[in-house]
């Protein structure tokens, strides 16, 4: 399995009321390391990205037929994982090119909530990133890690995690591991299956926050806290997220937080379909920025 056991599991709290007292949801951004809103988004929004993800999904022959899109019902002996398999390529090319997967990422909503925590201008990465997890693939389950390893530039880099739909602990909710985040960075990174390839080893008395997550609900977590996907123990339900990054404009980015997620395609075949004119299109290139090579 990717997925390290959990033995002490901690349900998150939402922290909408700190809000309202941004020194207090400071304090508590220091003391866990993570963030939980209840309902930040209104689920509208977010079911909009999964219908146009599953659409995507269907249009590779996923998903089972016959069946209400929405429920993500996967074909039986169906299983595609994150990888440079082309099937997973050419669907998730397809899936950056999707006009509402990025502009969730720029959500009022979100925006507001990390211009508390950071009491500055927020900059927003636009290397967005999904997530789609088959049932029962639990050696390919996000393993424990620190996206600062991936990320680099500030390590007041916040991480949004999104699930697209109602999300609850058996279909692979994240998971955060208490007090990790105040050692730092943890050099010792190993390779491991899973979603980015890379761990780091998490002792057994480790305490975690988790949870079921509902539609519109957000959980940000710092660049330093040390995280993990639950294994999809669903029978035949796909579990889709979101990955959205946000930092302090006025410090350092890399690069490569300004370039699409893998890889795999530019800016320019990604807009490819866009209106010419849209305020989505480079949007960062509006402010001078603090940008570093590594």
């Amino acid at each position: 399995m990717a997925m390290t056991t959990m033995r002490d599991v901690q349900y998150y709290v939402d922290t909408t009321p700190l809000l309202n007292d941004p020194e207090a949801l400071r304090q508590r951004a220091r003391q866990d390391g993570c963030l939980f809103f209840e309902g930040l988004l209104p689920q509208s929004d977010v079911l909009d990205v999964r219908q146009q993800v599953l659409d995507v999904c269907a249009r590779h022959g996923w998903l089972a037929q016959d069946n209400d899109l929405m429920e993500g019902i996967v074909q039986a002996e169906r299983t595609v994982i994150e990888s440079s398999d082309p099937r997973w390529k050419s669907f998730y090319c397809d899936v950056l090119k999707l006009r509402a997967f990025h502009a969730l990422a720029l959500h009022r909503a979100i925006i507001d909530a990390l211009s508390v925590l950071f009491g500055e201008a927020v900059l927003p990465h636009s290397r967005n990133i999904c997530r789609a997890m088959f049932p029962q693939t639990q050696m390919h389950s996000t393993p424990p890690h620190q996206d600062y390893f991936y990320i680099g530039g500030s390590d007041e880099t916040w991480t949004a995690w999104i699930p697209l739909g109602d999300c609850p602990t058996e279909l692979g909710s994240l998971a955060v591991a208490r007090g990790m985040h105040e050692v730092g960075f943890i050099r010792d990174v190993h390779e491991a299956q899973g979603a980015g390839g890379r761990a780091v080893d998490v002792g057994e008395e480790t305490g975690w926050f988790g949870g079921d997550f509902e539609c519109g609900d957000v959980l940000f977590v710092h660049s330093l806290a040390v995280h993990q996907g639950r294994d999809n123990e669903t029978k035949d339900r796909l579990r889709l997220s979101v990955d959205y990054r946000y930092q302090p404009q006025s410090h350092p980015v890399r690069a490569d937080s300004l370039l699409p997620h893998m890889g795999w395609q530019n800016w320019e075949e990604i807009y490819a379909d866009w209106d010419a004119g849209d305020p989505l299109r480079y949007y960062w290139q509006a402010w001078d920025l603090n940008v570093q090579e590594s």
